[in-house]
């Protein structure tokens, strides 16, 4: 999401100190949101599998996993609607944005009721209602993302913040109230789940004032089809990189038993979510400052943030002693997801670089059409290697190994498209895999051979620490700095 400047009021002329201020006002705003979001989610995926069937759980993830592709149903109407109305007032943009609300509305119809009546026809009864609670769950979601681009387009941030959090709170309590009386079901979590979200929903309509009778009035068609001109570009690169990251566990839910695919759903988001949202909450300190900066600081901001991130990742990978030993303990029946998950915690590292780092530097640098074609490949890719895997060896963690195989072949393809204004050379990528394999193996060995949690982690510590010191010592120098700044203002 862009930062858009300061709101103006007239007569007045802020001062850079108070511009940056309420930046990072703005900023900190939605990062509380998004913070809150993330612990959430994190929450679910632990909670959700201890109070259901292996089955529900499975059919449960399934709708998650299909609706997260729920924005494409829009077609870039929404994308098309932030960058046009971003920076300007609400009341300047409200009648478009109840304009767009109706057409959006129109064309959800026109598009999910025929698939609705396919999958009515041709799916069994489970499958049925998860594919129309996935169609069904398009209209909310992406009507609640044209009003939050909207109210973040006004720099209206607060709302925007409650409004990605609170459903997921309010879900999770009504979860915890249901299961008071009885153990819900797939079906009991896909409604709850509505629930939450049609909340989140009716806040934003409030938020903006908008009422239910404005949604009937003139023609849309123009302004709905100019939104989506503009905004299928950005779709496009979103779903692309969505797909990338879930086109194994898409054709193991074509293929696997929807106990296969619980155990693989559940290692993919133990590893993946929790990991990729830690080391993007570290790397947030480093990114606001990148769009000001001159080609050569963006260099060398792009070296040391890569290393960064490494570094991170590495100390990141004794999570799986900590997740063996949670699931083990309060998870026995999803015990099978855990050789799944050690495999997939390989390849975090290559899909934090992609997502948090090479797609912002080649956003900010107008490449935008290099990293589709960069995405395209990977997911033609990463189809080719899942479908192998599954249909050839049918082995959960023969998937997990192509995924990883896959998530470097896409780094590696970004690293080599980008170079020119990242700076990277064949010396930095190497001593990057070189990291990252010495990790990988120490990893291994500990995994295989060291017993207990606390030893297994002080042994992989001991093993890595010359490694990670020799490649990445300005930013642990920076990291103690900062680190022992903060202990001084704290003290004082």
């Amino acid at each position: 999401m862009a930062i858009a400047d300061t709101v103006v009021v007239a007569g007045e002329v802020p001062t850079t100190g108070s511009r940056l201020q309420l930046i990072a006002q703005d900023v900190a705003t939605v990062g509380a949101g998004t913070l809150f979001s993330t612990l959430f989610n994190v929450l679910l995926i632990f909670v959700i599998p201890r109070l259901i069937k292996v089955e529900d759980f499975g059919y449960w993830r399934l709708f998650m996993l299909y609706s997260g592709y729920a924005g494409f149903v829009h077609l870039g109407l929404a994308d098309g609607a932030l960058l046009r109305w971003a920076g300007r007032p609400m009341d300047e943009f409200r009648p478009e944005m109840v304009k767009a609300l109706r057409f959006l509305i129109c064309q959800h119809a026109v598009i999910i009721l025929p698939i609705a009546l396919s999958l009515g026809i041709f799916l069994r009864p489970e499958l049925r209602f998860v594919g129309i609670a996935a169609l069904a769950y398009a209209i909310l979601i992406n009507a609640t993302t044209l009003l939050q681009f909207g109210l973040q387009s006004a720099r209206i941030f607060k709302p925007v913040a409650v409004s990605s959090a609170a459903p997921l709170g309010a879900f999770l309590l009504l979860v915890f109230l249901w299961e008071l009386k009885q153990t819900p079901g797939f079906r009991t979590l896909i409604v709850l789940y509505f629930a939450g979200w049609s909340a989140g929903l009716a806040y934003l309509a409030i938020q903006i004032r908008m009422r239910a009778t404005e949604l009937f009035g003139t023609s849309i068609w123009e302004l709905g089809k100019d939104y989506v001109s503009l905004g299928w570009p950005v779709l496009l690169a979103n779903t692309g990189m969505t797909m990338v990251q879930s086109v194994d566990r898409l054709v193991i839910s074509w293929k696997a038993s929807i106990q296969d695919f619980a155990l693989y759903s559940l290692a993919a988001s133990a590893t993946m979510t929790v990991v990729l949202a830690i080391v993007s909450a570290g790397f947030r300190a480093f990114f606001p400052h990148l769009a000001a900066m001159e080609h050569q600081q963006r260099r060398r901001m792009y070296a040391g943030a890569s290393r960064f991130l490494l570094v991170c990742w590495v100390l990141l990978l004794p999570y799986y002693f900590v997740l063996e030993a949670f699931v083990r303990r309060v998870l026995p029946k999803y015990s099978g997801s855990l050789p799944i998950a050690y495999i997939l915690l390989l390849g975090s590292i290559f899909l934090g670089q992609i997502l948090v780092l090479q797609a912002s530097y080649a956003y900010v640098h107008g490449r935008q059409k290099t990293f589709l074609l960069c995405t395209l490949i990977a997911i033609g890719f990463t189809f080719a290697v899942a479908v192998a895997m599954v249909f050839g060896t049918h082995s959960l963690r023969a998937v997990a190994t192509g995924e990883v195989v896959a998530l470097w072949g896409w780094w590696s393809l970004n690293e080599w498209k980008l170079s020119d204004i990242t700076g990277q050379t064949v010396a930095d990528w190497g001593t990057a895999l070189g990291l990252i394999c010495w990790a990988a193996a120490v990893y291994w060995i500990v995994t295989r051979e060291v017993s207990g949690m606390m030893v297994r982690v002080g042994f992989y510590y001991g093993l890595v620490a010359c490694a990670v010191w020799l490649v990445a010592r300005a930013e642990l120098r920076m990291v103690l700095k900062v680190l022992t700044s903060a202990r001084v203002r704290i003290a004082s």
